[in-house]
Parts: C-alpha cells; sequence; structure tokens
C-alpha cells in the first residue's frame, strides 16, 4: 500500500485507518476483526459527493440541473469502480477465501464502496482538504 500512497502524496499518521479502508466484511469475518471498510465507506460517500459538488458549485460553469447530472456521473458506482481499478485497489483488498474464489476483489460494488473508504481514512487521518485535494486529484482528469 505505501506505493499508493506515495503514488497520491499521502503520508499517514495513523495507518491503521487505510489498512480498515481495504479490509472486506467477508475477510473481518474470518478473521474476527471487529471492523472493516463498511463505516469508513458511508463517511466517504458523503466526503466525495460533498468535494464533487463544492468543485462543480465553484466552478460556476453550470446551472443545479447540470450539476446534479454531473456530480452523479462521477459519484456512481461505475465512476468510482473506474477510479479505483485504474488506481490497482484490488491489489491491496482483503477478502475471505469465498470472496476471493469468486473474485470479490474486482468486484464492481467492493471497489466503489473500497475507494469510498479510502478516502474517508484520507479525512479521517488527514483532513478534509486533504481529502479533497486527493479526490479532486483522482475524479477531475475523468
Amino acid at each position: 500500500m505505501k506505493d499508493l500512497l506515495n503514488k497520491l502524496n499521502i503520508v499517514p499518521n495513523d495507518i491503521d485507518l487505510y489498512t480498515k479502508a481495504f479490509i472486506h466484511t467477508s475477510y473481518a469475518f474470518e478473521k474476527n476483526l471487529p471492523y472493516s471498510y463498511e463505516r469508513l465507506e458511508f463517511l466517504g460517500d458523503a466526503i466525495v459527493d460533498a468535494v464533487i459538488s463544492d468543485y462543480l458549485y465553484r466552478s460556476e460553469k453550470y446551472q443545479e440541473g447540470a450539476m446534479t447530472k454531473i456530480r452523479a456521473s462521477y459519484v456512481c458506482e461505475n465512476a468510482l469502480y473506474e477510479y479505483a481499478h485504474d488506481l490497482n485497489f484490488s491489489r491491496y483488498i482483503k477478502v475471505g477465501r469465498g470472496e476471493e474464489q469468486s473474485g470479490g476483489r474486482y468486484k464492481k460494488a467492493i471497489l466503489a464502496d473500497i475507494f469510498e473508504a479510502f478516502i474517508a481514512a484520507i479525512y479521517l487521518d488527514l483532513g478534509y482538504e486533504k481529502a479533497k485535494e486527493v479526490t479532486l486529484s483522482i475524479v477531475v482528469p475523468y
């Protein structure tokens, strides 16, 4: 994971947050861990949505209806999957045996959720501005 953090210019204070962001519930269950990425994903969903909303609003190029459609296209499962896929998140995901056998580390829904969890880990570790910076550096080029 160090290579991913370096690529995104992230110097973590709490590496455990990033580790948790990549732990699927199946792995947590098998290892009897009290956590998985799910709580982080909940928070990350709101952060990604806020960052993209703010970005579109500040651009002053779009009316409300257009902003809503554009935001939806950049925060939908397909888009989040693409970001996670292009960053090779599947390399870092920890899944249980059954999920591994069914290709879980490559599933669209899981990768999309883990993208949001990862953004939440950045937010909790380094604050909103860093989460915003990383989110925009990933999303805006698309």
